[in-house]
């Protein structure tokens, strides 16, 4: 199989679920939302703090790599889903649902059946897109906080760090991502070689040598849809190419008025110095950059993400 941004995203499922600690069975259902019908879980055994409502990453991944933060489900409700066309929800493969503007309506719908009154927002990478959407064109007036996990604001920018950050990488791994963009060819050895030093270095820093291949054979069984990653963000781990390619709205980070937690591993894809510029763009903005760490800081370091984000949740006027 091919090492490609649609297999190491997928291992990111894979590891996630290899690696979590024991949970409590967690609360479950389905809600009507645009398109189908998507399912929804909760973290832990709750409590009466304001509820916290995450949104994963991808397009196209589940909620389960997002287990290590199911700690947070103690004190509050703490609701995930997957979204439509991925994991436990329902799967047309209709392309014509895969767009933006259809998923701010999903997390409308799922917002108003799972947490109706203040609610605390937590999105990773692509649910950082997501949640910046809503917040912008459907202008919530309830929401206690967001944090923003690993953030994809800007495509243009989040292209230009890859850049940076790809010449960091061995010369060989350099030549085989620049022919790869060049011929579209992504399944060369070169390039399968240079996504996986890429993952190892900016990803999931805590992998043990051999995990990656050991992990591919189980990407089917997390129920990933990978297609709508290659449609909406492109089949490059370095680039976006797809329909999300002009994304940004960081010219829209001064309008939220509500605390805001950015956070991203030291050695995150989503790299500290551009999260550091646009938390400097939010009125009430904190910054946490989390030690060690890859893109998946709830893999590499859950108690330190999950200690930083309650601390943060608590001092918020909501609580």
């Amino acid at each position: 199989m091919m090492l490609t941004r649609r297999t190491t995203l997928g291992m990111m499922l894979a590891l996630a679920a290899c690696t979590k600690t024991a949970s409590r069975a967690p609360s479950e259902g389905r809600i009507a939302v645009p398109g189908g019908n998507v399912a929804w879980r909760r973290f832990g055994t709750g409590g009466s703090k304001t509820p916290l409502l995450l949104i994963h990453g991808g397009p196209g991944l589940t909620g389960n790599y997002m287990e290590g933060l199911d700690a947070l489900g103690d004190e509050r409700p703490a609701f995930i889903w997957d979204q439509l066309e991925c994991g436990r929800s329902d799967r047309s493969n209709d392309k014509t649902l895969w767009t933006l503007a259809r998923f701010v309506e999903e997390l409308d719908v799922v917002r108003n059946e799972l947490a109706p009154g203040p609610v605390h927002v937590l999105g990773h990478s692509w649910g950082t897109t997501l949640a910046m959407e809503w917040l912008v064109t459907k202008r919530p007036t309830d929401v206690a906080s967001v944090t923003f996990l690993g953030p994809a604001l800007s495509a243009p920018r989040w292209i230009e760090d890859m850049r940076e950050l790809i010449a960091s990488l061995s010369p060989a791994s350099q030549a085989a991502i620049a022919d790869a963009e060049r011929t579209g060819d992504f399944g060369s050895p070169g390039y399968q070689a240079a996504s996986g030093e890429w993952m190892t270095a900016h990803i999931v820093r805590t992998l043990e040598p051999g995990q990656l291949e050991s992990l591919v054979g189980s990407l089917e069984k997390w129920n990933a849809n990978l297609e709508i990653l290659e449609y909406m963000w492109g089949p490059s781990d370095f680039t976006v190419t797809g329909t999300l390619k002009s994304f940004d709205r960081t010219g829209d980070l001064h309008s939220l008025t509500m605390p805001v937690l950015f956070s991203c591993g030291e050695f995150d894809e989503a790299r500290p110095a551009t999260v550091r510029e646009q938390a400097a763009l939010t009125p009430r903005a904190e910054i946490v950059v989390v030690p060690g760490a890859g893109h998946l800081t709830m893999i590499d370091a859950p108690q330190v993400l999950n200690a930083a984000i309650r601390d943060f949740l608590s001092r918020t006027a909501a609580g």
